[in-house]
């Protein structure tokens, strides 16, 4: 009986009983018959939404919640696996399927995955440390052995993007009080077993069902490591059932049987193994399901789990399968205004902004927590917004010490604590990169680069950093320093240094080979520097050490053996916002060089050296132009033959081989066009571009009388193929100069040293 009917059948009893008391009769209450009817209407059922995995394909899920939006389906509880923990999640927070569509398409998949930006939030030590690295491999010495990070792809910025969309939940610590009750799942990857959470932090619950062995480092909860719940229940019904569910509304994404042919390599078939084991455990899911509860099966096409840039192409996709089932669907529906009222129930509303009393680190075992603080804009006292907490985030990672940065506010919004939870790379804090590069050319030049660098971080609770290189090609070298910051914001620091180093070198006499020099230095330096935010970097510093200069293979007479100290006073500024040292497409960088050497000092000679160089890239649509420019004196001094100005090769001088141009004053300028003419991944940056180069120069004070090529200006062009590639950086050009030489020339790798301040820019 309604509450309304029971209102009306006491007003009659009520009535009844009067009577009889007046002696009027008696009679016995009964409701109507349309009161019986509406006793006996069935319950709607509890609808629990299962949402299962499978990368960017999962995007499609969001198709599926516009249909039930519009054919004004309720959800009592939704259940996501990987992706589809992720869009589950946004809805179950308390956002409707418009705005889960909205965010979704907005999230920017190459800075959440690809980390495209990192660069220019970079503090300049960070910057300099890998300048010319074509690869961003870093390996940890860990216990006597060589340690990898745990993933392929660092997840923090997906930690942050998930934070981001799903922030109106982001203070239910309960998964059953948000607006809609949820759980997502993932694996125990030490036992195996399948991890529930409907508990805790949203956004580290959607992250850790995302955690795709080897491509994501992993999501340790509770000292438990988690990985993708695909591996043990990527369409998680039950999970539905023991929730809330009395029906199920089943939504998987089904790909097109591979072809024989395509499984024939060995990266194939693992690829295809963990494709077995997901879609077996998902047809094992999709045996429990009944009569009353409706399976939709996505058909994806060609869109593969990886493919991140095709986001808005699964959408739709999603769509045309759930309407599909409008049918069956429609036993769900409920009239529109009751819908509407669910819906309006469903909104989450949060305070955005939350006052900080006081901020805490946490999980520091090597860093100085003082220098995170300082690293902060948020200070105790100060009301902060969402947005803000997120990109103070995303500073403490920027400063390159941390494998994840996550926060979360404590107590009340009026005087919250801030929690910043940071955890060390784990395979830290010792840590090797490599790099090879191989360059070919038409003259039969072959020069290679092969390179190893070993940095220890904070080896004091200064945040000292001890920095070692060793590398083999056309030039050779070892050296080591220890950079030593001085203040608690690394602003000012001291960086003493070794370098040893050795260089074969051509000499050419109007494009003829006339000579090879073997140039060997060994310098000590101790260095003074301050910097200004993340972009620029002043040093002062002293050198002092030994240049010898001896021909290898010369025409007799030509270059005398030389032997001499060269102690200097040494000046550098730098200023760079690229977004990458390779192929930038955006950002400026500025350098200026200066050395004076004296014989006060104990030098062999006096003599100054200024070079410098200014480079933009600019982008234009989805071309880039970029400008050069570059120029060095020597003030009409001599300088020995270690530090005299050289040009040529495919970077600074195109058509002139490494070294061709050799003197003591220079200048050059360059504008470049490069068309984009193939996408390898748009999500990682790799692309290939078709470039053409204008360059004009000049070299003057020839360091040997070579004919006429020094008279006048020089000019040359070039056409060339060059991309980011995933096997590295590579490059095809042509160049022509206007002394009538060209070269072709390929290079794959770190690119090639030619000697200039040029070698900086890439």
């Amino acid at each position: 009986m309604s509450a309304h009917s029971l209102v009306r059948c006491v007003g009659a009893c009520a009535r009844l009983a009067g009577a009889i008391v007046l002696g009027l009769g008696t009679a016995v209450c009964q409701p109507s018959q349309a009161e019986t009817a509406a006793t006996v209407t069935t319950p709607r059922p509890r609808v629990g939404l299962v949402l299962g995995g499978g990368g960017a394909k999962g995007a499609a899920h969001v198709g599926v919640l516009q249909v039930l939006d519009e054919m004004h389906i309720p959800v009592d509880c939704i259940v996501g696996t990987s992706m589809g923990a992720l869009v589950g999640g946004i809805y179950a927070s308390g956002k409707s399927a418009k705005e889960v569509d909205s965010l979704v398409r907005k999230i920017d998949w190459r800075e959440t995955l690809a980390f495209a930006s990192l660069r220019e939030e970079l503090p300049m030590r960070r910057k300099q440390a890998g300048i010319t690295y074509s690869n961003s491999l870093e390996f940890g010495i860990r216990n006597g052995g060589i340690a990898a990070p745990s993933g392929f792809i660092n997840s923090q910025h997906v930690e942050q993007t998930i934070r981001k969309l799903a922030h109106t939940a982001s203070a239910k610590d309960d998964f059953d009080e948000l607006p809609i009750p949820f759980r997502s799942v993932a694996t125990d990857m030490q036992t195996g077993e399948m991890v529930v959470f409907d508990h805790g932090d949203l956004s580290m619950a959607m992250r850790a069902s995302m955690a795709v062995p080897g491509v994501f480092s992993p999501a340790v909860v509770e000292d438990r490591v988690l990985g993708d719940g695909g591996l043990v229940r990527n369409l998680p019904v039950d999970v539905a059932r023991s929730s809330c569910a009395d029906v199920v509304i089943a939504v998987w994404l089904r790909t097109p049987t591979p072809d024989r042919d395509t499984l024939l390599s060995p990266l194939a078939l693992i690829s295809r193994s963990l494709d077995v084991v997901i879609d077996s455990n998902v047809r094992q899911q999709l045996d429990t399901l009944t009569n009353q509860d409706v399976a939709i099966a996505i058909d994806m096409r060609d869109i593969g789990s990886a493919d991140f840039d095709r986001i808005e192409q699964a959408i739709p996709l999603g769509r045309i399968a759930a309407r599909a089932h409008q049918a069956e669907l429609a036993r769900f529906a409920v009239p529109e205004a009751e819908y509407l009222a669910w819906r309006k129930s469903k909104i989450a509303q949060q305070n955005t902004r939350t006052t900080v009393a006081d901020i805490e680190i946490k999980h520091l075992e090597r860093v100085n927590a003082n220098y995170v603080k300082s690293s902060l804009e948020i200070k105790p006292g100060m009301t902060v917004s969402d947005r803000k907490l997120d990109d103070q985030v995303a500073d403490v990672f920027a400063l390159g010490d941390f494998e994840s940065v996550s926060y979360r506010l404590r107590g009340d919004p009026a005087r919250a604590l801030l929690e910043i939870d940071a955890v060390e790379k784990s395979w830290g804090p010792r840590f090797l990169r490599f790099d090879l590069g191989l360059a070919a050319s038409t003259e039969g030049e072959t020069p290679f680069v092969l390179r190893a660098d070993y940095l220890h971080h904070w080896i004091n609770s200064a945040g000292g950093e001890i920095h070692g290189a060793a590398q083999l090609g056309r030039t050779t070298l070892l050296e080591a320093s220890l950079y030593q910051p001085i203040d608690v914001r690394h602003e000012w620091f001291v960086e003493p240094a070794i370098h040893l180093q050795r260089s074969l070198e051509d000499v050419y006499l109007d494009g003829d080979t006339v000579a090879r020099l073997d140039l060997r230095q060994a310098y000590g330096e101790l260095d003074f520097g301050r910097t200004f935010g993340r972009s620029v970097e002043l040093r002062l510093g002293l050198r002092s050490g030994t240049a010898r200069t001896e021909p290898d293979i010369a025409v007799p007479g030509l270059i005398a053996t030389s032997n001499e100290a060269q102690n200097a006073w040494t000046a550098k500024v730098i200023y760079d916002t690229r977004n990458t040292p390779l192929l930038p497409t955006r950002g400026w960088l500025a350098r200026i060089d200066y050395l004076r050497s004296e014989t006060g000092l104990g030098s062999h000679s006096n003599y100054e050296r200024l070079d410098g160089l200014v480079q933009t890239a600019m982008p234009y649509k989805h071309d880039v132009v970029i400008l050069s420019l570059a120029g060095g004196t020597s003030f009409n001094t001599a300088l020995p033959p270690n530090y005299t100005f050289t040009l040529g090769g495919p970077e600074s001088f195109p058509g002139f081989r490494i070294g061709e141009l050799r003197g003591m004053d220079y200048w050059t300028g360059s504008v470049s066009y490069l068309r984009k003419i193939a996408d390898i991944s748009q999500l990682f940056g790799q692309a290939l571009y078709l470039g053409i180069q204008a360059q004009v120069g000049s070299m003057q004070q020839p360091a040997l009388e070579q004919g006429d090529l020094y008279q006048g200006r020089l000019y040359s062009g070039s056409v060339f193929v060059t991309g980011r590639t995933p096997i590295g950086p590579m490059t095809v050009s042509i160049g022509v100069a206007s002394s009538h030489s060209w070269l072709l020339s390929f290079g794959l790798g770190r690119p090639i040293e030619e000697g200039t301040i040029m070698d900086f820019a890439r």
